[in-house]
């Protein structure tokens, strides 16, 4: 699905969250019969031209929450299944396991995703390496949100180093505002942004999920 010529993206797909703010783990809850939030997001990201996915996940995880759909891209190796053994420290922590993981299967650029956000859609993706791709000069492609640049995102090998120095809580939302990289931001929709980290937010989700897939 990789075109001649282009730049090798691989995904980071972040799922290593405590789920503090739920209180049970979120990538098992279901969106709907059989769909696990966890997998909505990673399936898309599978189905997209990105050379492949580390998913990146805690110790102890059971997996119980990956597709069928990514289990048999396992053995392809588009799908790659990276533990960080310090997830509970933050998400910098898992951040760091998944760059150096992408880098090992050569990477030009990193596409970070996050495993709660199940309304990322391929076409956004697309759009996102398509433009990394037409625009070399620049340290970063950023899904936008009102101007403001949010994941999923392409971080192009000048930030590497600089994300994976982050520690604690914290995602890389404060290299973005650096002016020591520049980057594009593709606005986005606000549906696209909306992350599941409150009961709420996963029973409105809930209401939400089957008729946003019917139409794209």
């Amino acid at each position: 699905m990789v075109s001649a010529g282009k730049r090798k993206v691989v995904g980071v797909y972040l799922a290593a969250g405590s789920s503090r703010r739920m209180g049970t783990s979120k990538m098992s809850l279901e969106l709907a019969r059989g769909v696990p939030l966890g997998g909505v997001a990673l399936q898309q990201a599978l189905s997209s031209v990105l050379s492949s996915v580390v998913v990146v996940v805690r110790e102890g995880d059971t997996l119980d929450w990956l597709p069928a759909s990514a289990l048999a891209q396992i053995p392809l190796g588009r799908c790659h299944i990276a533990v960080c053994p310090d997830a509970t420290s933050g998400m910098a922590h898992s951040l760091r396991t998944g760059i150096q993981a992408a880098k090992e299967l050569g990477a030009e650029g990193i596409m970070i995703l996050l495993a709660d956000q199940p309304f990322v859609d391929g076409a956004m993706l697309y759009k996102l390496t398509q433009a990394f791709n037409e625009h070399t000069g620049e340290d970063y492609i950023a899904s936008g949100d009102q101007g403001q640049p949010k994941p999923p995102l392409i971080m192009g090998p000048s930030m590497w180093q600089a994300a994976a120095s982050l520690k604690g809580d914290v995602g890389a939302r404060s290299l973005f505002r650096s002016p020591m990289y520049r980057g594009r931001i593709l606005e986005g929709t606000e549906l696209l942004f909306m992350d599941i980290d409150t009961a709420d937010r996963y029973e409105e989700a809930k209401k939400l999920f089957a008729d946003y897939f019917m139409s794209i």
